[in-house]
């Protein structure tokens, strides 16, 4: 069954209802102090109005009330614990980062240094060059495609695409000095 939650029944529905959610909350364990609390009220609301919405039995029978209740729990708990599992997966999938080399087991930051130097270059050397001239330098460099690719990416002739490389090498000639140092 589908039906549909009015609003002149919603404030009463969930004046009843409401604590189908807390009850569940409760048994995951989760703390009104807890960071993501209102977030779970809120998944347990909808899908308390969700279970409103699917159970087949009228609610005006004394009976079904009460089935209603266990089967809006269920649903409210079950969704309650999903969240709870995609919350632990996302906090076991990020690592903390160590604070220093050493705890990285790192004896030269050199190379991260030289990196840091040359991405700073590849960026001054991107304000120089018009807005096509970075396309390029950014599809040569970054994704490393070759001339027929550039031209097929951005839908120009290969011809083009060479124009842009002339451009290029023209106005960053004085960075050829920097870079062999």
């Amino acid at each position: 069954m589908n039906r549909i939650l009015k609003e002149e029944m919603e404030q009463d529905f969930f004046y009843v209802h409401d604590s189908i959610v807390y009850g569940a909350i409760k048994k995951c364990g989760i703390h009104y102090d807890h960071a993501n609390y209102d977030d779970f009220v809120q998944i347990g609301r909808i899908k308390l109005v969700d279970a409103y919405k699917e159970f087949p039995k009228s609610l005006f029978n004394e009976e079904y009330f009460y089935q209603f209740t266990g089967y809006a729990y269920r649903k409210v708990y079950w969704a309650l614990m999903d969240q709870i599992r995609k919350e632990q997966r996302i906090f076991e999938r990020e690592a903390a980062l160590p604070d220093s080399f050493e705890e990285w087991q790192m004896t030269d930051p050199e190379p991260f240094d030289e990196d840091f130097v040359m991405w700073e270059l590849f960026h001054s050397m991107l304000q120089c060059l018009s807005e096509k001239e970075q396309v390029y330098l950014k599809d040569s460099v970054i994704e490393q495609l070759t001339i027929t690719e550039i031209a097929k990416k951005r839908k120009v002739s290969r011809k083009t695409v060479y124009a842009w490389r002339k451009q290029v090498a023209k106005k960053l000639e004085h960075y050829q000095a920097v870079i062999k140092k």
